[in-house]
């Protein structure tokens, strides 16, 4: 992947509300996997002290669609149709790391799995992100 591909979909992606709340940080692609380092403050928290699953789903749905993204150079942006997420165990507030792998690239449809895992390395949450690909060309 060329680093002015990357570097044009971090650009894209600074512009949104969520980069910027959840400070989203691009670590990497290794393998087939994008992997984001990513933080929850306090804001996040539910009455539990623990991160709401909303935002839980919002990181999931900011990574996947950032690599959706960098995978096709910067022409596609997935609108989303579904994203089903299953809560493996509580998020803390603080850095988490997450992944996103493109399971299959279509003409029009594309599913990404996504995974947010805990400091200590354990699967916190994942998700199956399915979304109709919307061309670039077309945002203003």
């Amino acid at each position: 992947m060329e680093n002015k591909n990357i570097d044009k979909s971090m650009e894209r992606a600074k512009t949104g509300g969520t980069f910027k709340f959840l400070k989203t940080k691009y670590l990497g692609l290794e393998k087939d996997t994008y992997k984001y380092e990513l933080t929850f403050s306090d804001e996040c928290l539910n009455p539990f002290k623990t991160v709401q699953g909303g935002m839980i789903a919002s990181a999931l749905d900011e990574i996947t669609s950032i690599s959706v993204n960098i995978f096709t150079k910067d022409k596609m942006l997935p609108n989303s149709t579904d994203i089903h997420v299953t809560f493996h165990r509580p998020v803390l507030p603080g850095k988490v790391i997450g992944t996103a792998k493109i399971i299959k690239l279509g003409k029009t449809i594309v599913s990404v799995e996504g995974k947010l895992y805990s400091v200590e390395g354990k699967l916190a949450a994942s998700a199956l992100h399915t979304a109709i690909l919307t061309d670039t060309s077309i945002i203003k």
